[in-house]
């Protein structure tokens, strides 16, 4: 096709057929590969909003992720607002086995002054998997607490993700607890 003749590319629909001017294709095409380009160049220049992690920040190690384990479940004995607050993610889900799902605030006040008081944690058959900034952890929840004031022993499946934010901290972004068969 030479650019200055117009050319007509025929289209068949429903309800018939139109002719459509296509000398406006190929200059459509090329300011879009243009701008394609350009982002690249915005890109290798340093000028995107894309927040990167610095290296030493994307790798975390078994330790790292044992520890924010262990800190959690210690959390969850003696709670305050302030530690929940550091330790989940503003976009924390939290899934409970009986189904509830509640976000980083409902779960800070239910675990602050909800009905549930937890005297002791425990996470055998603990499994992590780390990929990048982000660790995956299984583990039986198994905890002694009082519902209510009624004791209650709890044995259930439970997958925490973890992952480190933009200041390095390690915070708990999702968790769901699942019951186990007996």
């Amino acid at each position: 096709m030479v650019i200055g003749q117009i050319k007509f590319i025929k289209m068949k629909d429903l309800n018939g057929t139109h002719n459509i001017k296509g000398s406006w294709i190929i200059p459509m095409f090329a300011l879009f590969v243009l701008m394609g380009c350009g982002q690249n160049e915005k890109s290798t220049n340093g000028e995107t909003s894309v927040i990167t992690m610095e290296p030493e920040q994307d790798s975390l190690t078994i330790g790292e992720v044992q520890q924010a384990v262990a800190t959690f479940n210690k959390a969850i004995v003696d709670p305050t607002v302030e530690l929940m607050e550091r330790l989940c993610a503003e976009e924390l889900t939290y899934g409970h086995s009986s189904g509830l799902i509640q976000n980083k605030a409902e779960f800070i006040d239910d675990i602050v002054n909800g009905p549930f008081d937890f005297s002791s944690v425990e996470a055998p058959d603990q499994a992590i998997h780390i990929s990048g900034n982000t660790a995956i952890v299984r583990h039986i929840f198994l905890a002694k607490a009082t519902n209510a004031g009624n004791p209650v022993d709890i044995r259930i499946g439970n997958v925490q993700v973890y992952q480190k934010d933009e200041h390095g901290k390690l915070r708990l972004l999702a968790r769901q607890a699942y019951k186990l068969p007996n």
